[in-house]
């Protein structure tokens, strides 16, 4: 397989390869040997044409990517996950990357060859101070600043960056939603990101901690193959410390989980679930495909149930790929955002079949398509559906006490859909990644957008509608519904109105109390 390095020009974005020129990725046909003398995978493979470019590239080291942590799986084995491999070349190489990915492709002992991408986060930090302090009732949690979190409760005081007026209403209908569910400490969402200021009174509560390692002991206590991984892991830097070096994630975090009720702070949408840090952005934002694709198996093997990857790069992966699918085949759902270059670009993980990809809209409840620092919400064949995505206020991973920073992106959006995800697990946890998709597509509320652009049914800028978590929460599950995936989206026939839906986009069990005119989209119904 020869890979084909992208370089294509939509709107004013120029999307060019990001990969590493010290290191790439093989998968080979048979397993590379361990050597008995150092523990680790020998650059003399037995394979003779390998072993050969092996020699004339100076290749001196080989890292397996996917570990068989906790034992060889069924679906470790279905997927063939052992051959994958990360070749290390010597720091005095002199060749072209792209010269020794065309040699590597066309090796009969390899299955494919391709570059170690790099990617970054979907969203960008902006500072403010939109405040409109909440009604207090026992439906409203006392968090300090939830009437900064429009998401939650949009009353049309955070103003759209497209210059309209905020719609009161355009939100995910939180407070009625957790009056169905509030979340469960057994549910593990795994955040995929720039890692968590785990230490923030507002956070510090929700980190999830794995009890069967002893902390500081340099042993791997469970088995998992990582020394030491008390809080998660740091897969950029190899560490056992997944800071937060830049931001993203914490933020990210705030939108998922945050301490609810405790008077200071902001209201995470899963009031009880508890976030595994996963690390896998670097501290300038960019992160390298090989680092997510471990960073989902070891969130899968570890017990997460939903995997938020607020992050995506331009090129395809076969390896990012597998693990997305590893996750899928474990009964995972994994959620990834569009991205933010405002045109129809295929970004990765969210282009995936098995993937969750969500695009962005403003407190106006329309499309994105200008942040707050610029950029627009990604559309395209792959979307399955948009939510709030522009100026979500957050914790700061620096200043515990700031509470005026905001990120703009689909990478926000992809955190609400995780913890509307989380919760739909917590109601009901044999729910299938399948069954949590078609639950948040048939429930999004449909042509309360640019009618411009959000036409009826699924398209290609709000994919099936806006999300609303208490309509999810309320879907009538006992109807057999036709189940949505990603391959249907561009082909499924139009919905149909039905007169007995009055809150509007779906088939919840009963109306929105909140009954306003931004919550009536089309009425529809599933085909």
């Amino acid at each position: 397989m020869v890979f084909n390095f992208s370089d294509c020009v939509t709107n004013e974005f120029v999307d060019k390869s990001l990969y590493t020129t010290d290191k790439f990725i093989i998968k080979s046909k048979y397993d590379i040997p361990i050597s008995e003398a150092t523990g680790s995978f020998s650059t003399v493979t037995g394979m003779k044409s390998l072993d050969e470019k092996n020699l004339k590239y100076k290749i001196n080291k080989i890292k397996q990517i996917f570990r068989a942590n906790k034992g060889i799986s069924e679906i470790y084995k279905k997927l063939e996950m052992s051959r994958y491999y990360l070749l290390y070349l010597d720091t005095l190489n002199t060749f072209d990357i792209a010269e020794i990915i065309k040699e590597y492709s066309s090796d009969t002992n390899l299955v494919f060859c391709e570059p170690n991408f790099i990617g970054t986060s979907a969203g960008e930090k902006g500072y403010g101070y939109e405040y409109e302090k909440a009604i207090e009732n026992s439906k409203i949690p006392n968090d300090e600043k939830f009437g900064m979190q429009w998401y939650l409760q949009n009353n049309g005081n955070v103003s759209p960056t497209g210059g309209s007026k905020a719609k009161i209403g355009a939100d995910i209908s939180a407070p009625e939603a957790w009056e169905i569910e509030t979340g469960n400490d057994d549910l593990i969402v795994a955040v995929c990101d720039s890692g968590i200021r785990d230490d923030h009174p507002d956070l510090k509560e929700r980190i999830w901690v794995n009890k069967k390692e002893v902390p500081n002991n340099n042993i791997d206590d469970d088995g998992n193959g990582y020394i030491d991984d008390v809080k998660g892991w740091d897969f950029a830097y190899n560490t056992d410390d997944p800071h937060d070096g830049f931001g993203h994630g914490t933020n990210i975090a705030t939108v998922i989980g945050a301490v609810t009720n405790n008077r200071i702070g902001f209201a995470g949408i899963n009031q009880k679930c508890r976030l595994m840090n996963c690390k896998d952005l670097g501290d300038n934002n960019y992160g390298e495909y090989e680092w997510w694709a471990e960073a989902v198996q070891y969130a899968v093997d570890n017990g997460a149930k939903v995997i938020n990857m607020s992050e995506g790069g331009s090129d395809y992966s076969n390896t990012l790929k597998t693990a997305c699918e590893y996750a899928y085949e474990n009964n995972v759902v994994v959620v990834a955002a569009m991205m933010n270059k405002g045109n129809n670009s295929n970004n990765y993980p969210a282009a995936f079949k098995t993937v969750i990809a969500v695009g962005a809209t403003d407190t106006d409840d329309k499309r994105s398509v200008r942040f707050s620092w610029g950029g627009g919400s990604c559309w395209g064949k792959y979307i399955a559906v948009v939510a709030p995505g522009n100026k979500i206020y957050g914790l700061d991973h620096e200043d515990i006490l700031n509470y005026e920073t905001f990120w703009s992106g689909t990478s926000q959006s992809t955190a609400i859909v995780s913890a509307i995800a989380s919760l739909l697990l917590t109601q009901n946890p044999k729910r299938t990644p399948d069954e949590i998709r078609n639950i948040i597509c048939k429930t999004a509320l449909d042509q309360v957008g640019d009618p411009e652009e959000d036409s009826p049914g699924w398209d290609q800028y709000y994919g099936w509608g806006r999300v609303d978590c208490y309509r999810a929460l309320t879907m009538d599950t006992s109807k057999n519904y036709k189940i949505i995936r990603k391959q249907d989206n561009n082909v499924v026939t139009n919905r149909k109105n039905t007169k007995s839906d009055q809150s509007g986009g779906g088939p919840a069990k009963s109306n929105n109390p909140r009954n306003n005119k931004a919550r009536e989209g089309i009425n529809r119904k599933p085909e």
